[in-house]
Parts: C-alpha cells; structure tokens; sequence
C-alpha cells in the first residue's frame, strides 16, 4: 500500500463518506491537500451565513435560493450528508414559519457540526 493509499484510510477512517467524500474532494482539488485545506475552510466560512439565509427566508424565492446555494457549494466539495439534506429541503415547500421547515434546518445544522468535527480530525 502506497502512502497516499495510507492517507487515504486513515482519511476514511476519521471522516465517513457519508459526511465527507474525500475521493471527489481530491478530484475537485487535482490531489492538492492545500487546496483541499483552502476550499474546506471557504465553504466553513461560508456555512453560518448561507445557514443563516435558511433559518431567515421571508418568501419562496429566499428559500429556493438559500437552499440551492447550500447545495451546490456542498456538492461542489463532498459534503455528502449536507448535500443531501439540502437537495430534500430544496424540493420542500416553502411555509413561513413552518415547524417542518425548521427541523430540517436543524437537521442541517446538526449535520454541519458533524462535518466541522470530522475536517478538524482530517486538517486540524
């Protein structure tokens, strides 16, 4: 087993795919781990407000706009479980001050916690 082979389990083994996909991380970023650093930190930096966005949407267009940005930039990266419980909320309709509304934003913000941890195992 090569090295990278070795950095790629113990990848794995600190970051489920289902939270992360390292695999489509590297490709994203040409095996670049400082790229991968970089574009990480941008899309943590990035979460609070786009999550903000979701729990602030006044109108249908607020909602499709906060949830199809969360998706794309999840999808970009690998942030599985974050891509997928958007893509969900994206199809949702939107009810203003709607109870269902809010635990799937929580379910989202349960999920980016859970993607913090796990890239703070990986990069630190």
């Amino acid at each position: 087993m090569s090295a990278r082979d070795n950095r790629a389990s113990a990848a794995t083994a600190d970051c489920p795919a289902d939270i992360l996909d390292r695999a489509h991380l590297a490709r994203y970023t040409m095996e670049n781990p400082e790229l991968e650093r970089e574009i990480i930190d941008l899309f943590l930096q990035q979460l609070p407000a786009t999550l903000a966005m979701l729990r602030e949407a006044h109108s249908l267009s607020d909602w499709k706009l906060a949830t199809h940005t969360l998706k794309g930039s999840a999808a970009a990266i690998g942030a599985t479980e974050i891509n997928g419980l958007a893509a969900a909320l994206e199809r949702c309709a939107y009810a203003a001050g709607g109870s269902g509304n809010d635990l799937q934003i929580a379910a989202i913000e349960a999920a980016a916690t859970r993607f913090r941890e796990a890239v703070l195992r990986i990069f630190g």
